[in-house]
């Protein structure tokens, strides 16, 4: 196959695509409510609502996927089953599977989970994957005719972007307990604090890490949405503190919460003081 040095303009949309792929963009681009689906006891359906916050027409189109979480708590796509993994693609449905929104509007979607029969008590977790790309996705147009004698082509590349949702289904009757083992600062002068959680029981905890200082009423910093779902009993939860932050915090008393934002499984899940 015979590639003009035209491919070299090429290089540069290859890395924006790259960066543009990340997470945090996508975020920005689309809003989901509710950010997780926990479907438990009789409960069998649900909604989430799609916000498309971009300046652009955008279609979406929605998958499920099974992911597992490292420990770091990055999620990763599991090509596989491993011991104590429970997935629930098998029993997931949704509509619509793809809708297009324009900027500021937005779009139901309905989730529902069918178990089956004497299906074995535990979580079941996997993820509906949404993707959006603009409507005017890439496309590939003929060299200008300046340059029609080389054959070549005229690449447009537009990012694909995608936020990810966990549809958690639990069967029978579960419990999950947690500790703050420990945390410490990185002496590497990134302003990060490791807080290291082990989990156990037969289903996930999702909640908040809060930082009080030792005499104080309020916290002096907080992080939402920290997991650890089946099967994993531990995670080093990695938070990147604010210079003014970490100035206040060092040479302290302080009491690390982690506490519910599971509706479902509300309160204080788990606490340690430490000397930073």
């Amino acid at each position: 196959m015979y590639f003009s040095t035209r491919f070299a303009r090429i290089a540069p949309l290859l890395a924006a695509l790259a960066v543009q792929s990340l997470p945090t963009p996508a975020a920005a681009q689309l809003m989901v409510a509710p950010s997780r689906v926990v479907l438990a006891g009789a409960e069998r359906s649900t909604e989430l609502i799609l916000v498309n916050k971009s300046d652009a027409q955008t279609a979406y189109r929605i998958d499920v996927e099974n992911r597992r979480m490292r420990r770091d708590g990055a999620l990763e796509t599991a090509t596989d089953t491993r011991t104590g993994e429970l997935f629930a693609a098998d029993m997931i449905r949704f509509s619509p599977r793809r809708v297009i929104l324009e900027p500021g509007a937005r779009q139901s979607l309905r989730v529902s989970v069918t178990p089956p029969a004497g299906l074995a008590p535990g979580e079941y977790r996997s993820h509906l994957r949404l993707m959006a790309a603009p409507t005017n996705v890439g496309t590939a147009t003929a060299a200008p005719a300046e340059d029609a004698n080389d054959g070549s082509l005229s690449i447009q590349l537009i990012a694909v972007r995608s936020v990810t949702i966990p549809v958690i289904v639990r069967i029978g009757t579960l419990d999950a307990t947690a500790t703050v083992d420990n945390a410490a600062l990185s002496r590497e002068g990134d302003n990060m604090l490791v807080v290291k959680l082990t989990r156990a029981g037969t289903r996930s905890t999702y909640g908040d890490l809060r930082l009080t200082i030792a005499g104080e009423a309020n916290p002096v910093y907080s992080v939402r949405g920290i997991a650890i779902y089946t099967p994993n009993t531990d995670r080093d939860v990695m938070l990147p503190l604010p210079a003014d932050i970490r100035a206040k915090l060092i040479g302290h008393d302080v009491r690390i919460d982690y506490v519910s934002s599971d509706p479902k499984a509300p309160g204080l899940i788990a606490t340690r003081r430490v000397q930073l």
